[in-house]
């Protein structure tokens, strides 16, 4: 388990991705090629425990220098849950 784990399956396409997390890059016109190179080469900026895994939030960079945040459910099957412009500050 852990953002190498993710980082792996999702490289090779072993992930799913809600309709939210979907809506939400249609909305943001964010591709799925930009959110799977997130998860891949970005960084965890944070981490939730819940009851049946954890969720990670994921920066990374986008083709154009800007930074896009991927929350991601750690579990057997990793699961994109949303999409979005960080809030917080970039290093």
């Amino acid at each position: 388990m852990g953002r190498r784990r993710i980082a792996r399956m999702v490289a090779s396409g072993e992930y799913q991705m809600t309709k939210h997390a979907y809506d939400q890059m249609i909305a943001r016109d964010i591709f799925i090629k930009q959110v799977e190179d997130a998860v891949v080469n970005g960084r965890v900026s944070k981490r939730w425990p819940e009851r049946d895994g954890e969720k990670l939030a994921i920066v990374g960079e986008r083709f154009n220098g800007d930074f896009i945040k991927v929350v991601v459910k750690d579990c057997e099957i990793p699961k994109v849950i949303t999409v979005c412009y960080p809030y917080e500050e970039i290093d």
